[in-house]
Formats: structure tokens, sequence, C-alpha cells
């Protein structure tokens, strides 16, 4: 870390979290895409001071993460620690707690039985996107609607079809041209490819789910998911709105 002096000033202070703002944004987007479901905003606490301020209580008994995401999309939210998870996909994904060497060799996946191999297993779950890797381990989770946080989330989930998920692309490259760096697997679609993956990126990711989260959230065949950082919210709403014309 670079030398902190307590004599000079830092940049400029944060600003508070733009509520009325992003709940303006979020009913532009879904009357334009006309959303099923509520977007949901992602908030991870490494400190139990700042996950105890928060009102939102916490789930009662356990659940995996997709289910907890699914709850929120129908106005349901929860802060949850990683003795309220019961998906050891989603609590290693969001560092809730450090992997298992069954996890990391492979042979969890193999079980599966959706790769030929233990090799094709570890080659594939070596590319999964996991934040236990990189990050401190994370306190706690807040999980709520999008409208319902006052504080900044940290990715917002949008439970989408095919349509509103083109109409989100579209919207991402809207200003600049450039195409979001996608990153898919069918595997750990809503802890790692919606959540973990926005998170250490920055990138908008899509997502066709996969056969857990299908099976435990009872998803429609046709549902998939958009993870978005928080900081390009608005300009990905604002691309959707300018497109809205051309994208009928």
């Amino acid at each position: 870390m670079p030398f902190k002096s307590p004599r000079i000033v830092y940049g400029l202070p944060h600003d508070a979290y733009p509520q009325q703002d992003i709940n303006a944004y979020t009913a532009d987007l879904f009357k334009e895409l006309s959303l099923k479901r509520s977007p949901v905003g992602v908030k991870l606490f490494f400190d139990r001071a700042e996950y105890d301020a928060v009102e939102t209580p916490e789930v009662r008994g356990s659940l995996p993460y997709c289910v907890m995401v699914r709850l929120a999309s129908e106005g349901k939210g929860c802060r949850s620690r990683l003795e309220h998870h019961k998906c050891d996909g989603g609590t290693t994904a969001l560092a809730l707690e450090k992997s298992t060497e069954r996890i990391e060799n492979g042979t969890e996946y193999y079980s599966y039985n959706l790769y030929a191999t233990p090799a094709a297993a570890r080659r594939h779950h070596s590319k999964i996107h996991s934040l236990h890797t990189e990050l401190p381990l994370t306190y706690g989770l807040l999980v709520q609607p999008l409208d319902a946080f006052t504080i900044a989330p940290d990715i917002i989930i949008l439970i989408v079809d095919p349509y509103q998920a083109m109409r989100l692309v579209q919207g991402y490259s809207y200003e600049t041209g450039m195409k979001p760096e996608i990153d898919l697997g069918a595997m750990q679609g809503m802890c790692s490819e919606c959540t973990a993956y926005p998170y250490l990126s920055g990138n908008m990711n899509v997502s066709v789910l996969c056969p857990s989260t299908r099976m435990l959230c009872g998803w429609e065949h046709s549902d998939m998911a958009a993870g978005i950082p928080f900081e390009q919210y608005r300009r990905i709403v604002s691309g959707v709105i300018a497109t809205s014309g051309t994208c009928k």
C-alpha cells in the first residue's frame, strides 16, 4: 500500500447512495423490457459490524444462494452467513468458506456425471471464477430486491429471457461498441457466473444458469440471468433505453 498522510485529502468523498435515481432507472428498465421479476441486489460484507448494521432480517434455517436470489426476485430479501447456506458451490464462489481438495481436484464435479473423465471435470472447474481464490473470506451477504437498497450493492442480478438478455448486451455495447466478455459454462450459474465473475472482472455477464439452480429454483426453460456490476448499471440501462426504437 502507498503511504497515506493524514494531512492530504485523497480524491473526493464518496457520494451517498443515489437510491431514488437507481430506482428510477430500474422502473425504466422494468417497463422497457417487461421484466417478470424484480432486479436483485447483492452486497458482500467483510466486516461483522457493517453486516450487523443492516436491518434486513437473517434468513431462517439454511438455503442455497440461488434460492435466496429467487426469493429476492419475488420481493423477499434476507441477510445470510455461512451457516445459512446449503450449497458448497455457492459458499466457495462467494468466499464464505475455503474450498476443499475434493472440489479443487474435480472429484465433486465428476460425481455429477456431467463430464466424461475426472480430468475433464477438473479442467472445467479450474475455469470457474470463485472469490475464495482471490479475496479474504466474506462474513455475510445481503440479497434483496434492488429497490430496497439504501447502500450500494456490489452486483445486480436480472432474471431474463433470451430477448431481454439480447437487449442488455446491446445496452452494454451502446456507448463504447465493446462486447461484454461473457463467461459461460452452465455450472454454478448464479453464484459464479452471475455474482463472482462480475464482481472480479467488472464485466456484465449473461448466464444460461446450471442444472442445480434450475432444479432448486424451478426456473422456466426460457429463463436466463444477467449479473451486472453496480457501477455499470446506469450506463447499461441508458443503452437499453437508447436502443429501444430499433429492437422491438
